[in-house]
Parts: structure tokens; sequence; C-alpha cells
């Protein structure tokens, strides 16, 4: 007998087939890049495992931020880290007062 005859090596074949093309085209997402925000600093306060805080950037649009460390109120800072998986906050991984 002809092995495509058989229906159940053809769905083998089809189950292999198909196993084989996800594998090959499974994409796996990049590492969200870092995001570097310069502004004025405001709405500091202090939680159990740091700090948050409002950078608000040139073009008023303002972000809310955490950090290990603090910023002052009315500082300038350029702030460098990583968006939440939601986009609500940015996890600051480096603070630089100007």
């Amino acid at each position: 007998m002809n092995m495509f005859h058989d229906k159940y090596a053809l769905v083998a074949i089809a189950g292999i087939l198909i196993v084989s093309i996800v594998c090959m085209t499974d994409v796996v997402p990049e590492p969200s890049s870092d995001t570097e925000i310069t502004g004025i600093v405001s709405d500091v306060k202090s939680t159990q495992n740091g700090f948050t805080f409002i950078i608000t950037d040139s073009t008023g649009k303002p972000t809310k931020c955490f950090h290990s460390e603090g910023a002052a109120d009315g500082s300038i800072c350029s702030v460098v880290g990583r968006f939440s998986d939601d986009g609500s906050i940015l996890f600051v991984s480096r603070i630089t007062v100007r």
C-alpha cells in the first residue's frame, strides 16, 4: 500500500509540517529598548522600595517614573529606563542631574 493512501500517515506528515513551520516562524520579541527623557522633576514621593516622581519634558508631557533614589523637586534631570508592560511607569536605571 502506498504511504500517501494511508490517512494516518497523511495526518502525521501534516502535523509534522505544521509544527515545523510554527517553530521556524516563531518570533521572539526583542526586549524593549531604553528610553531617555530630560525634564523637570515634580511630585516626588517615597515608597517602601524607592521613589516615584513625575518628569515633564520640553513638550509638556508628564511621565511617571520609579527609581531607588529620589530626585529633588524642581530639578532638571535626564532619566534612562524602560517602560512597564502597560506603559504606565518608567523604571529608571540611571538619573543625571543637569
